[in-house]
């Protein structure tokens, strides 16, 4: 993709660089720059329009001048409906206004000088008497940004993810009293990433948003008790709707440890200093450290976010799901007469999938019913209703969502394993990024997915089908598997090439490799059972 990236004007300093600059990161995408001045915002965003970039990208980093010029870009964007990536408008106003001073957050809880809160929640950390308390945030000002170390490489990664619906869950359950806990808000230089600072028990933890959910990552530490790693995280998600902060590709939260154990939220900062262009950002060696794929995978699954929130796909998922729903009813029995089309599902079996299965893509059920697995034990997500509806017939799956994976995946639990076949092919390399990405803070166990080599052959003539079967084209993700940076305590147990499928379309013979990724406490725990 060509993407522009939109960065206001420090005039009389042409040597300024404290700007995010993804190129340093990844090769994926071509990014140029597009500088601002506040006097004519509108005539050079009209410059940038007319270069016809794929995406544009709003970066500012500096004192107020240049928060009002990236205030008016995203209006121009949002006026004309123009998908970008960067902060929307909403969140822009608040910046540098005092608590006091801010919209109410989505809460029934009014903001008062004594008790300045957003929620109160009972959520054990290690007893009954320790909570978590979700208060007011503040957003700070990019002068108040800290320059912190790296983060260092010790510790197991650890995620949170938060969905759609969870505040309101929470909210229900609150009734645990909130002292005054805000007054005034915090500085972020005081506050440390993953760590005490000055022993006074305060943390960052950066937050990213994953399509219609967010994940929060934070470097697990050996000193640090696992449920206040846990606490930390889910308290720092919850800010996402409580705080309205949709639309926010990434941010930062800043939350003090109370001396009775509970997690008070004493500010937001909506600009992580990310994609850094100087000196690696501690936020960086977060990502480098904690996110699935790094900075690349980062950069995509905001790119991908992006264009869920402005329906980008929408017309050709509406496409995918008709083209499948005319094959549904002949679908099993085209699948049974090809030759050799067992060898991947044989393959797929020959891994442990004990324990709860989430399977991209599912269709019918082929796999699901094939797997080593108790029946009824495993959940199905799959873009057309008319296949899904095949697969509940069956029972082998407890349930099958319908939707794109792009979409659903983000929304639901963590599974043992995640498995996918004869799916991933239909969406372009950037989302299939997006998908491993969340695949890896969904799965606790295993990953197994199935990678075709689509021949051109064959979308040469799918092309020629015309709607909706055009939709069905393929795309090539061996060199994408190959370069995505597999998390820590991951690793590949399995790379094997087999016979995937033969298109009763197109009569081309496709080419399956199968990836099984394990995670390494289950690897090590496996390895010392074969010894015994």
């Amino acid at each position: 993709m060509r993407i522009c990236i939109l960065q206001s004007s420090r005039q009389g300093d042409p040597n300024h660089d404290t700007y995010a600059d993804p190129s340093r990161f990844t090769e994926q995408h071509v990014f140029e720059r597009h500088w601002i001045k506040e006097d004519s915002v509108e005539e050079q965003i009209e410059v940038a329009l007319a270069a016809a970039f794929d995406l544009y990208w709003i970066s500012t980093y500096g004192p107020q001048a240049e928060e009002t010029t990236e205030l008016k870009v995203a209006k121009y964007f949002e006026s004309h409906k123009i998908p970008f990536i960067g902060l929307p408008s909403r969140v822009l106003e608040k910046i540098g206004k005092k608590p006091h001073e801010q919209p109410l957050c989505a809460t029934s809880c009014p903001l008062t000088t004594q008790s300045e809160r957003i929620a109160a929640t009972s959520c054990p950390l290690t007893t009954q008497s320790e909570r978590i308390a979700a208060t007011s945030c503040p957003l700070t000002t990019q002068s108040e940004r800290p320059t912190l170390p790296a983060v260092s490489a010790s510790g197991q990664a650890s995620f949170e993810s938060h969905g759609p619906g969870d505040d309101q869950q929470d909210s229900d359950r609150a009734g645990s009293p909130v002292g005054n806990l805000l007054k005034g808000g915090v500085k972020m230089s005081q506050v440390g990433f993953g760590q005490d600072s000055e022993n006074d028990g305060r943390y960052a933890i950066l937050v990213i948003a994953m399509g219609p959910s967010v994940t929060s990552i934070l470097p697990a530490r050996s000193q640090m008790d696992h449920a206040l790693c846990a606490s930390l995280q889910k308290t720092a998600s919850r800010t996402y709707e409580i705080a309205q902060m949709q639309g926010c590709p990434w941010y930062t939260v800043n939350i003090r440890v109370q001396s009775d154990g509970a997690l008070a939220v004493i500010g937001l900062d909506p600009r992580p200093d990310l994609f850094s262009s100087r000196d690696q950002s501690w936020e960086d060696a977060a990502v480098e450290q904690c996110f699935p794929g790094g900075h690349r995978a980062l950069a995509e699954c905001a790119i991908v976010t992006c264009q869920m929130g402005y329906g980008a796909r929408t017309s050709f998922e509406h496409s995918l799901e008709e083209a499948y729903a005319s094959w549904s009813k002949k679908y099993n029995a085209s699948v049974a007469a090809i030759p050799g089309v067992e060898l991947t599902v044989l393959h797929f079996c020959k891994f442990d999938f004990q324990g709860s299965v989430l399977d991209l893509g599912c269709g019918t059920g082929r796999l699901g019913k094939s797997l080593p697995v108790e029946r009824g034990s495993i959940v199905g997500i799959d873009i057309s209703p008319h296949m899904a509806e095949i697969g509940k017939r069956e029972g082998y799956y407890q349930d099958i969502r319908v939707g794109s994976i792009q979409k659903v995946l983000p929304t639901m639990p963590m599974f043992d394993h995640v498995v996918s076949l004869a799916a991933l092919h239909h969406m372009p390399s950037v989302e299939l990024s997006f998908v491993l990405s969340t695949t890896f803070q969904k799965a606790r166990k295993s990953i197994t997915f199935g990678i075709d080599d689509i021949p051109e052959g064959y979308n040469e003539v799918i092309r020629k089908l015309g709607p909706p079967y055009d939709a069905m084209q393929g795309h090539n993700h061996r060199a994408a598997m190959e370069s995505y940076v597999i998390p820590r305590d991951w690793r590949l147990a399995d790379e094997t090439r087999v016979f995937g499928w033969r298109s009763p379309k197109t009569g081309h013979d496709v080419f399956t490799t199968v990836y099984r990724f394990e995670h390494g406490a289950e690897q090590a725990a496996s390895d010392l059972a074969r010894r015994e």
